[in-house]
């Protein structure tokens, strides 16, 4: 774009103003509103992630009662499996896929503290660690006579032997379909038998995306006092977990995992559920067998297991993950009552703003809204040069934990497509902002992740990886909402705490990462390639803080569950706030900078109703005409192109000439409708700051005394009488 300023500094200079530049704090200030100029975009649609109203807090509530949670894990399993036992030991837990990293989630005698976060790493010896006190399993007996159909739902006979007091630090599901997403607890244990067989109901959710549920039955005397190692098709389960020491008192003889796989690789079934059974064999060492796998999740798909080891016990199986009341997804101490700067329990996208600060080459973006603190991402792509990405690839650079790359078509499916955007918009920049309470120190924190988009996926140099997946953030306060030392109110890829923060290359790294922004990281890698020392980046010189994001969850306005009035979403003037440096952006200096974005579940995959741009269609409402919309859902299944579902453009244009909100293009500043000195004063600053609302007269691109005359002449016309 041809910018050519003809005096903007001496006419700023000769009224005795200067251009300020926000402060990135999340807050519109009544002195920023100028500088941003007017909202070029309002929700028209209530909230579907939840409204962060006033009041709300979570103050020792572990969430509804865990007696009201009816779906789960269903076990049915032949006593002989279990040595005919009719009463016996359990402990259990929730655990990450490989078996390495033990949840919050745990089995216990009720002296469980208050709070507990993940146990984390490492082998644990519960016997000795002063995190859990008591013991870390129940005593399954006294069972009573019944029959249950095995599918996942909480059957009338069932009696209750274990019930959770401790939030969950794997995630609070908010997704009620079987398959679920997002969350995995134990809410309830609960039992009973028939002549041949135990069932055993495990209330809650285990996320499908291969977490396990490890359950061990002490059945009779004897038994392991601890884990040594695994043999066998599932012998990872124990081997990842060899150290552990078991409660005194407790001796298991065999154990069931429940996890979920691709089953047939080709991403059609994904992430089914199955079965590992185990037998200790000698001296803590444990046998497995694969029992079996389902067809899928809920009612319909539980019941035998199929494609077991011959010999493994008739297993019956079944699991829905619809649930989303049990335990909370943060510690149960009292958080902040709401409004809170830190803190939402709810999440939204109000309005947005944007100025292009060209003399100090930086674009600024407000988001009004809040972002609720359980790890839902708030996802924005940007448009600020030729080529880009249409259709979401897979092959872009690995950042949060691949969450980018989810967005691309499964590369198990041939025939999956990844997510497309409307035609005119192709991603070129991506960040991602999230925030939620670690399970494993308690601490709230906030992060952002960043990656540049490139037409064929992430770049390389002679066939070695270049381009960076960035991350930068922190811890904000502890899981009470209390200050923390050091805490990250501003996020701003400055290299980490000892500003080296930079993956080098030895050539052979497929997943680099960065606390830099990522264009400055991948070209410091490449001048590192030139100088030929690529596993030292840092002789590149990366360039700190070229991307500034901070949040403020103070909003408790704006839309609501069931409403969305444009004068209450207008108002919010909190939310996350945006400053990236134009060259690390990409912007090319002449096309229209373009944002789409939304709000999404914590794996990805899952979109939200509030997302950027017209209003998807009420098609989706089933008939429904009072402005609710239905949450989108699968990420890989949103087409915006398709005009049926989505009319308009799910976009916003950033840069492109705003409307004024007032009578005429110099009605700039609040009070609108009336042309005074605030109008001069805000044309002036955003001349003197080239931006596009103040470019009025031809030629267009350049900033003159033209514009200056134009506005003039309208300022001087007044605004009409209204009749």
């Amino acid at each position: 774009m041809n910018m050519r300023v003809i005096g903007a500094a001496a006419l700023a200079g000769a009224a005795g103003l200067a251009v300020a530049q926000p402060t990135v704090d999340g807050v519109l200030s009544a002195s920023e509103v100028s500088f941003y100029g007017p909202i070029r975009w309002s929700q028209t649609v209530p909230t579907g992630f939840g409204d962060n109203s006033a009041g709300m807090f979570t103050g020792g509530d572990f969430g509804e009662p865990t007696e009201e949670v009816m779906t789960g894990i269903e076990l049915c399993i032949p006593k002989t499996a279990l040595d005919g036992a009719t009463s016996f030991g359990l402990a259990g837990w929730v655990n990450s896929g490989d078996r390495t990293f033990l949840s919050n989630q745990l089995i216990h005698d009720g002296s469980l503290p208050i709070d507990t976060t993940n146990v984390g790493n490492g082998p644990i010896d519960w016997s000795m660690d002063s995190r859990f006190p008591g013991s870390e399993f129940v005593t399954v007996d006294s069972i009573p006579m019944g029959s249950a159909t095995v599918d996942g739902t909480l059957d009338a006979g069932y009696a209750l032997y274990f019930q959770q007091t401790n939030f969950t630090g794997f995630g609070d599901n908010g997704d009620a379909t079987a398959q679920g997403g997002g969350g995995s607890e134990i809410d309830a244990v609960w039992a009973m038998q028939d002549a041949n067989n135990i069932y055993l109901f495990v209330a809650g959710n285990l996320e499908s995306n291969g977490n396990a549920l490890d359950l061990y039955f002490d059945t009779v005397a004897g038994g392991a006092t601890g884990l040594n190692s695994g043999s066998g098709d599932g012998g990872f389960i124990v081997n990842a977990q060899s150290g552990m020491v078991f409660d005194a008192g407790f001796t298991p003889d065999k154990v069931i995992s429940i996890d979920a796989f691709d089953a047939d690789m080709m991403g059609e079934t994904p992430n089914v559920p199955r079965a590992w059974y185990g037998e200790n064999t000698a001296a803590n060492n444990f046998s497995f067998d694969l029992a079996g796998n389902l067809a899928g999740y809920g009612a319909a798909n539980g019941g035998a297991l199929v494609d077991g080891d011959a010999g493994a016990p008739a297993i019956q199986l079944g699991v829905d993950n619809s649930n989303i009341l049990g335990v909370i997804g943060s510690p149960s101490l009292a958080s902040p009552v709401s409004p809170d700067a830190n803190w939402a329990y709810g999440s939204e996208i109000d309005n947005v703003r944007a100025a292009l600060d060209l003399p100090n080459n930086r674009l600024y973006v407000f988001i009004g809204g809040n972002l609720q603190n359980n790890f839902n991402k708030s996802v924005w792509w940007f448009d600020a040069q030729p080529g880009g990405q249409n259709e979401a690839r897979n092959d872009n650079p690995d950042i949060a934990f691949n969450g980018l790359n989810r967005h691309g078509p499964n590369p198990d499916d041939e025939m999956s497509t990844g997510l497309m955007f409307d035609d005119g918009f192709a991603a070129d920049y991506w960040l991602d902002i999230n925030n939620g309470v670690d399970g494993g120190t308690g601490n709230l924190i906030n992060f952002v992740d960043a990656a540049v988009l490139r037409t064929d996926g992430a770049a390389r140099f002679e066939d070695v990886l270049v381009d960076y997946g960035s991350f930068s953030g922190g811890d904000v306060t502890d899981a009470t909402g209390a200050p923390v030392a050091n805490p990250v109110e501003l996020i701003d890829f400055d290299g980490g705490p000892n500003g080296d923060a930079i993956d080098g290359q030895d050539g052979t790294a497929e997943i680099l990462q960065s606390q830099f922004a990522p264009r400055t990281s991948s070209d410091a890698l490449f001048s590192a390639l030139m100088m030929g020392d690529p596993e030292n980046p840092l002789i590149g010189n990366p360039v700190p803080s070229l991307i500034q994001v901070s949040i403020d969850n103070s909003n408790v306005g704006g839309v609501t569950n069931d409403m969305a009035v444009a004068s209450a979403v207008n108002a919010v003037n909190t939310g996350i706030e945006i400053c990236i440096d134009l060259d690390e952006l990409g912007w090319d200096g002449e096309q229209d900078i373009l944002l789409a974005g939304w709000i999404v579940s914590g794996g990805f995959d899952f979109v939200s109703n509030q997302i950027l741009g017209d209003a998807p269609s009420l098609a989706e409402n089933d008939g429904d005409m009072n402005g609710i919309v239905d949450n989108l859902g699968e990420v890989r299944d949103i087409d915006f192109g398709d005009e049926v579902r989505f009319p308009g453009m799910q976009y916003v244009n950033l840069t492109a000439p705003v409307g004024p909100m007032g009578c005429n293009v110099a009605d700039l500043a609040m009070p609108f409708g009336t042309l005074d000195i605030a109008d001069v004063v805000t044309f002036l600053q955003r001349f003197g700051a080239m931006d596009p609302s103040a470019d009025l007269s031809a030629p267009m691109g350049t900033f003159d005394i033209a514009d200056v005359v134009t506005f003039l002449q309208v300022f001087g016309g007044g605004c009409p009488v209204a009749k």
